[in-house]
């Protein structure tokens, strides 16, 4: 039996619901639903429906918990849809605009990146290797299941980057300057 569009949305929600319950975003206790038509995610509240919440942190966990839904029912139904996610920065949003400091946040914001961090690993996990997720980070986090998935660290410091220095023949202004 095949599901109707309706009842793979109806699925897919429920699973947002969830990982944006273990997100601890707003309005994840009630109903949520991927409205196709608009592109965004609606809660059903009691007071009627509400789209995703203002804040940049809910704006990032219901994306993440949505894309990593998607892939969940994309692979679980052999749909031939490419099994990689890419993510930039995901922990910018926990830094001011005009931070400058060392790129790690602290209290309730960590506890935030790491549940973040936490739901992707659990939902890779679960995929037992039907999903690659690349995350493109500055911030350092300690915790192993972070830390035990790093591939790369690009610094200055290691004089390491992306895009290795000896591949950059152009000059730049600062070096036109001199």
């Amino acid at each position: 039996m095949r599901h109707t569009p309706t009842s793979c949305l109806s699925l897919i929600g429920q699973s947002i619901q969830v990982k944006s319950e273990d997100l601890g975003l707003e309005n994840s206790d009630s109903p949520i639903r991927l409205d196709v038509n608009r592109l965004t995610v609606v809660a059903d509240t009691p007071d009627g429906p509400v789209r995703l919440a203002d804040s940049a942190e809910n704006h990032l966990g219901y994306h993440v918990a949505t894309l990593l839904s998607l892939h969940e029912w994309f692979s679980d139904h052999s749909n031939p849809v490419p099994r990689t996610l890419i993510l930039d920065q995901p922990s910018q949003v926990y830094f001011p605009p005009d931070y400058t400091g060392e790129p790690t946040p602290q209290g309730t914001d960590l506890s935030h990146l790491l549940n973040v961090y936490r739901t992707i690993n659990d939902t890779v996990e679960a995929l037992d290797g039907a999903l690659q997720v690349i995350v493109v980070e500055h911030a350092d986090l300690a915790a192993p299941f972070f830390r035990d998935h790093v591939v790369e660290r690009w610094r200055y410091s290691n004089n390491q980057a992306l895009v290795p220095p000896e591949w950059i023949t152009e000059q730049t202004d600062d070096e036109d300057n001199e």
